[in-house]
């Protein structure tokens, strides 16, 4: 009996093309345990060294702590490898507020919504 392949459920998106690598957050990134171990999957399947990381997060609102972990993730790992600072393509304005909370805001360049 063929088991058919069931596609493994992702709450993000990713492309690499001339040398930018751009991932694109789902909205529904915070349901169930999709989001666990995100950024750790992105790295492991894309390491770099890229030149420009863009996290594209049009399509979802506020996200949890483990969103702002995997970013940490990320960071660390892209501009370790000499990516410039990630780009935040159009978060929701409390992302932006806990980012400034945080004292995060200045690690990433924010293309406001």
């Amino acid at each position: 009996m063929n088991i058919p392949d069931i596609p493994q459920l992702k709450p993000f998106d990713v492309l690499s093309k001339d040398n930018v690598l751009t991932i694109t957050i789902r909205k529904e990134f915070d349901f169930g345990s999709l989001h666990q171990d995100w950024s750790h999957s992105i790295i492991t399947l894309n390491p770099g060294p890229f030149n420009q990381v863009k996290l594209d997060l049009t399509m979802c609102g506020l996200v949890s702590s483990t969103f702002f972990a995997g970013l940490m993730q990320l960071h660390f790992h892209y501009t370790d490898t000499g990516s410039r600072p990630i780009t935040l393509v159009k978060p929701d304005h409390r992302v932006v507020r806990n980012l400034a909370v945080m004292k995060m805001d200045k690690m990433f360049v924010i293309i406001d919504r």
